[in-house]
């Protein structure tokens, strides 16, 4: 299991955009219902800095790659961001209905 923490800040102006971009995205993740992931997005309140949780359960290939709403999302992205992403793995140490069965079996 592979678990990252995505932050990304995007422009003042276009925290509307991408909101509804990420939305879309998951309205699209619902509709295929990819396995293998467990993929959660929020913003923090009152900020224009987005924070992503992704969890590959099986340690294979990230699904959404094979799905084409995901792409547009990526494309729509490079104009609305303000900066690099910063990007973490995280080991988890506990969990509670989160992550997959056996996440803090290790």
């Amino acid at each position: 299991m592979s678990v990252m923490l995505l932050h990304q800040k995007v422009k003042d102006g276009s925290v509307d955009q991408a909101e509804k971009a990420a939305r879309d995205l998951f309205a699209a993740l619902d509709r295929v219902r990819p396995e293998g992931i467990r993929y959660a997005s929020t913003r923090v309140a009152d900020s224009s800095t987005f924070v992503a949780v992704l969890e590959l359960t099986d340690g294979g290939d990230d699904p959404r790659l094979g799905i084409p709403e995901f792409g547009r999302f990526l494309e729509q992205l490079k104009d609305w961001v303000d900066g690099p992403p910063v990007i973490e793995y995280l080991d988890v140490v506990g969990s509670y209905n989160l992550f997959g069965a056996g996440a803090t079996d290790r």
